[in-house]
Protein backbone atom coordinates (compact mmCIF):
# COMPACT_ATOMS: atom_id res chain seq x y z
CA UNK A 1 0.00 0.00 0.00
CA UNK A 2 1.47 3.00 -0.93
CA UNK A 3 -1.04 5.58 0.50
CA UNK A 4 1.11 6.10 4.28
CA UNK A 5 3.73 8.77 4.24
CA UNK A 6 7.46 7.26 4.33
CA UNK A 7 9.00 7.83 7.41
CA UNK A 8 11.94 10.88 7.66
CA UNK A 9 15.58 8.98 7.66
CA UNK A 10 17.72 8.44 4.83
CA UNK A 11 16.55 5.43 2.57
CA UNK A 12 17.55 3.80 0.14
CA UNK A 13 15.55 4.37 -2.96
CA UNK A 14 14.32 2.66 -6.73
CA UNK A 15 13.64 4.81 -9.09
CA UNK A 16 11.35 3.68 -11.17
CA UNK A 17 9.44 5.98 -13.10
CA UNK A 18 11.80 9.17 -14.65
CA UNK A 19 10.61 11.81 -16.92
CA UNK A 20 10.30 15.17 -18.28
CA UNK A 21 7.07 16.96 -18.14
CA UNK A 22 5.90 20.57 -18.65
CA UNK A 23 4.68 21.53 -14.76
CA UNK A 24 0.83 22.79 -14.16
CA UNK A 25 2.45 25.63 -11.77
CA UNK A 26 3.47 28.60 -12.60
CA UNK A 27 5.86 29.39 -9.89
CA UNK A 28 8.62 26.68 -12.75
CA UNK A 29 8.38 28.94 -15.23
CA UNK A 30 10.59 31.45 -15.43
CA UNK A 31 12.20 33.35 -18.07
CA UNK A 32 15.28 30.56 -18.07
CA UNK A 33 12.14 28.02 -18.44
CA UNK A 34 9.16 29.71 -20.03
CA UNK A 35 7.48 26.73 -20.92
CA UNK A 36 8.11 25.09 -17.06
CA UNK A 37 9.65 21.58 -17.61
CA UNK A 38 10.62 19.51 -15.25
CA UNK A 39 12.42 16.14 -14.24
CA UNK A 40 9.70 13.99 -12.58
CA UNK A 41 11.00 11.34 -10.30
CA UNK A 42 9.23 8.32 -8.94
CA UNK A 43 11.17 6.73 -6.17
CA UNK A 44 10.00 3.45 -4.24
CA UNK A 45 11.77 2.08 -1.10
CA UNK A 46 10.43 -0.53 1.83
CA UNK A 47 11.09 0.33 5.80
CA UNK A 48 10.09 -2.32 8.49
CA UNK A 49 8.34 -4.04 5.60
CA UNK A 50 5.66 -1.21 4.11
CA UNK A 51 6.49 -0.28 1.07
CA UNK A 52 6.47 3.67 0.08
CA UNK A 53 6.51 6.13 -2.75
CA UNK A 54 8.30 9.37 -2.40
CA UNK A 55 7.73 11.95 -5.82
CA UNK A 56 10.47 14.73 -6.33
CA UNK A 57 9.89 17.46 -9.31
CA UNK A 58 12.94 19.20 -10.33
CA UNK A 59 12.88 22.26 -12.34
CA UNK A 60 15.15 22.22 -15.07
CA UNK A 61 16.77 25.56 -14.34
CA UNK A 62 17.76 23.37 -11.09
CA UNK A 63 21.40 21.97 -12.54
CA UNK A 64 22.84 22.05 -8.89
CA UNK A 65 19.89 19.33 -7.71
CA UNK A 66 19.89 17.62 -10.94
CA UNK A 67 23.80 17.30 -10.73
CA UNK A 68 22.88 15.98 -7.64
CA UNK A 69 20.61 13.39 -8.26
CA UNK A 70 23.14 12.09 -11.14
CA UNK A 71 26.08 12.31 -9.08
CA UNK A 72 24.10 9.85 -7.13
CA UNK A 73 23.41 7.34 -10.03
CA UNK A 74 26.85 7.37 -10.90
CA UNK A 75 26.17 9.56 -14.02
CA UNK A 76 28.35 12.31 -15.40
CA UNK A 77 27.33 15.80 -14.11
CA UNK A 78 26.16 18.49 -16.45
CA UNK A 79 27.91 21.51 -16.96
CA UNK A 80 27.25 24.57 -16.50
CA UNK A 81 29.05 25.90 -19.85
CA UNK A 82 27.26 23.24 -22.15
CA UNK A 83 23.33 22.75 -22.25
CA UNK A 84 24.13 19.06 -22.21
CA UNK A 85 21.44 16.22 -22.69
CA UNK A 86 21.02 12.99 -20.76
CA UNK A 87 17.77 10.40 -21.54
CA UNK A 88 16.11 10.67 -18.20
CA UNK A 89 14.30 7.43 -19.02
CA UNK A 90 17.79 5.92 -18.43
CA UNK A 91 17.63 6.22 -14.76
CA UNK A 92 14.67 3.98 -14.19
CA UNK A 93 15.87 0.85 -12.55
CA UNK A 94 18.77 2.47 -10.37
CA UNK A 95 19.17 2.89 -6.70
CA UNK A 96 19.74 5.21 -4.89
CA UNK A 97 19.82 7.11 -0.69
CA UNK A 98 17.81 9.51 -0.22
CA UNK A 99 17.05 11.71 2.89
CA UNK A 100 13.00 12.22 3.40
CA UNK A 101 11.53 15.10 5.20
CA UNK A 102 7.96 16.03 5.69
CA UNK A 103 6.41 18.74 5.26
CA UNK A 104 4.26 20.62 7.80
CA UNK A 105 1.26 19.25 6.21
CA UNK A 106 2.84 15.66 6.49
CA UNK A 107 3.73 15.16 2.92
CA UNK A 108 7.22 12.96 2.30
CA UNK A 109 9.64 15.08 -0.16
CA UNK A 110 12.85 13.86 -1.22
CA UNK A 111 16.07 15.62 0.45
CA UNK A 112 19.68 14.86 -0.26
CA UNK A 113 20.64 12.43 -2.51
CA UNK A 114 23.98 9.84 -1.92
CA UNK A 115 25.18 7.05 -3.88
CA UNK A 116 23.24 3.82 -2.98
CA UNK A 117 26.42 2.64 -1.55
CA UNK A 118 27.95 5.74 0.20
CA UNK A 119 28.09 5.23 4.26
CA UNK A 120 26.44 7.58 6.15
CA UNK A 121 28.13 10.51 7.35
CA UNK A 122 29.63 10.13 11.18
CA UNK A 123 28.66 13.20 13.21
CA UNK A 124 32.13 14.82 14.54
CA UNK A 125 33.46 13.50 17.69
CA UNK A 126 36.07 14.48 20.47
CA UNK A 127 38.94 12.28 21.52
CA UNK A 128 39.77 11.84 24.54
CA UNK A 129 43.43 13.12 25.57
CA UNK A 130 45.45 11.83 28.55
CA UNK A 131 46.68 14.98 29.95
CA UNK A 132 48.92 13.35 32.14
CA UNK A 133 51.38 12.83 29.05
CA UNK A 134 51.45 16.64 28.29
CA UNK A 135 54.59 18.37 29.58
CA UNK A 136 53.55 21.91 30.71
Amino acid sequence: MLFRSCPEGIWEFEIVKSFARQSQFDNVKTKDNPEGWEWSLWLDTTVNGTRYRVFDSIPATHKTRINEVLSATGRPKLRDNKDHQFDEANLEGERVRVRVWHTKAGKARAGDYMKADEPKKAAPSRAKVDTSEIPF
